[in-house]
């Protein structure tokens, strides 16, 4: 376990890893974007976010991750499905 800001998080396993990577590479191909990409390592923050939360399932995280609108060329800013308005993101 890794507890950071008071909150404790379980490590990512060498599976869970390996099925993350298949997610993103699979999102980068989608995309025709390289896997070192500014917006590939903003949605690899955006995937570990998730799985951390608790979303485990493979089918739902690609999911997700056609959902969160990235500006391919403007990383770290994510359009609001809802309303189309860009909204700029925090990057840690």
């Amino acid at each position: 376990m890794i507890q950071h800001s008071g909150i404790t998080k379980p490590a990512i396993r060498p599976d869970d890893l390996a099925m993350l990577t298949d997610v993103l590479e699979g999102w980068c191909h989608e995309k025709s974007c390289e896997i070192a990409s500014p917006a590939a390592k903003y949605v690899a923050r955006e995937l570990v976010s998730w799985f951390e939360c608790g979303i485990r399932d493979r089918q739902k995280l690609a999911g997700l991750m056609r959902y969160a609108h990235l500006e391919v060329d403007k990383p770290g800013i994510v359009t609001d499905a809802s309303s189309g308005s860009p909204q700029a993101s925090s990057q840690n």
